[in-house]
């Protein structure tokens, strides 16, 4: 399975007052990896959405399990990946680390949202194609 590395310096704006990373940045971040991921295998969102008649990816659940601080001016790194397809939604992984030190697990879970022609301005879950998985193999 293809992963994304990507190495970050904790800036102020990303910092509580104590200089600590603020917790919903990671999401932010993890918002942005995620579509980084696509298009490092050749899927840029806006021409996969055109593509499959796409509403998007829409988050279903998102989740981090916090195992120690990220200060400001340090560097971290963020890996990502496709972790599980499951049809209709898939699993996305990320891990930030220090030095070879987890600091953090997150977990985010999309849903293959595509128009739906049967409710106006509706969207739907669909099938995930198969050439868009095979992408993200190595």
């Amino acid at each position: 399975m293809f992963r994304l590395k990507q190495t970050f310096r904790i800036m102020f704006s990303d910092c509580d007052p104590a200089k600590l990373m603020y917790y919903p940045r990671y999401f932010q971040w993890f918002d942005r990896a995620s579509q980084q991921l696509f298009n490092e295998v050749g899927l840029s969102w806006n021409a996969t959405w055109e593509k499959y008649n796409m509403a998007g990816f829409p988050l279903v659940d998102a989740s981090a399990k916090f195992f120690g601080p990220a200060r400001m001016d340090e560097f971290v790194e963020l890996e990502t990946w496709i972790d599980e397809w499951r049809g209709r939604t898939f699993v996305v992984k990320h891990v930030v680390s220090r030095d070879g030190e987890t600091l953090l697990e997150g977990q985010e879970i999309r849903a293959w949202a595509v128009h739906d022609p049967e409710v106006p301005k509706g969207i739907r879950a669909a099938e995930i194609p198969e050439e868009v998985k095979a992408r993200f193999e190595v």
